[in-house]
């Protein structure tokens, strides 16, 4: 077998990973919403590496064999081709409790294409390198598709964080150098520690995968155990190098652009946004919120009712 077939085997059984009842409640109603269109529901983020359902909100991509087929509307399967991918919120009920879930609506042809080295923009190759699992999969091929892409995406990953260290790095070095630059290319505020973070949740998982990746990507590299740390040693001319920065800061620029277009696309459509930003006040201030003000006569002047009760009690600033 070559290092990609041991690549792609590693993550089809990452793919298969167990997940919690609420989350297949939650893959449930989206086959529910979306019908026949789903081929695959995969789920990533800080929810499946917990493993809690109840704490946070899921991440979940929903794979649809075309946007024509998954909306009613066709302006929303417009805006989703042109600049995937559409981002939603939704709740589900469950005996344990509300699971709530934001996902997002992808093409099954898509996620091939922009987990490649074809896409300039990390966005889906940066987030599909990490661990994920696939709740739900029409049928094989599918299966074989997903496992190609996100090899795909860690392929990428690779080889576009090699030229941001040293010729001699640790493969903690090289991921967490990927993941501050991606970070750099969208408009979010990166936690304290979050880089860490990802590392110290999977380190074996991913010094595997920057091996089996480097092996596949052809480069000469040389493997040592130093301090229990795998170290790699891959030679880039400095041309290359200077080059394949100055690309991270055109990556900055771009990346940062789509990601505004993608938050006012997304404020437009999100459903149920209301619930999941008074949820978010809620749940970091400790401040209750007060869900009747649907029901009031004017809705939305209860809402604004309801921000101004909350500022006042400082639940946000």
């Amino acid at each position: 077998m070559t290092a990609g077939d041991v690549l792609r085997a590693r993550i089809e059984l990452e793919l298969a990973r167990p997940v919690s009842p609420g989350a297949h409640a939650v893959v449930e109603r989206l086959r529910e919403r979306f019908g026949p269109a789903v081929r695959g529901v995969l789920f990533y983020g800080s929810c499946l590496r917990r493993g809690d359902a109840h704490e946070g909100v899921l991440d979940l991509y929903v794979l649809v064999d075309d946007y024509g087929s998954a909306y009613d509307s066709r302006p929303l399967a417009v805006l989703n081709r042109l600049l995937p991918p559409n981002v939603f919120y939704l709740e589900t009920q469950t005996a344990e409790g509300v699971v709530r879930a934001k996902y997002a609506v992808l093409a099954q042809r898509d996620l091939a294409r922009l987990t490649s080295t074809r896409t300039f923009e990390p966005y889906f190759w940066a987030r599909f390198s990490q661990p994920c699992a696939l709740v739900y999969t029409a049928d094989e091929s599918v299966r074989c598709e997903v496992v190609a892409a996100l090899a795909s995406a860690v392929l990428t990953t690779v080889a576009r964080a090699i030229p941001l260290v040293a010729p001699r790095f640790a493969s903690r070095d090289l991921w967490r150098a990927s993941w501050c630059a991606t970070y750099h290319a969208e408009l979010r505020a990166e936690r304290p520690g979050v880089v860490e973070m990802l590392w110290a949740n999977a380190p074996e998982r991913y010094e595997a995968v920057t091996r089996l990746a480097l092996e596949a990507l052809g480069h000469p590299v040389e493997t040592d155990a130093e301090n229990g740390d795998l170290r790699c040693t891959v030679e880039l001319s400095a041309t290359a190098r200077r080059r394949a920065r100055g690309l991270w800061r055109l990556r900055r620029v771009h990346g940062k652009t789509l990601f505004l277009l993608r938050i006012l696309r997304n404020a437009l459509i999100f459903e149920g946004g209301v619930d999941y930003v008074l949820w978010k006040i809620q749940r970091h201030s400790g401040v209750e919120v007060d869900r009747t003000w649907r029901q009031r006569r004017y809705p939305l002047l209860a809402l604004g009712a309801q921000a101004w009760r909350l500022y006042r009690a400082r639940a946000f600033h």
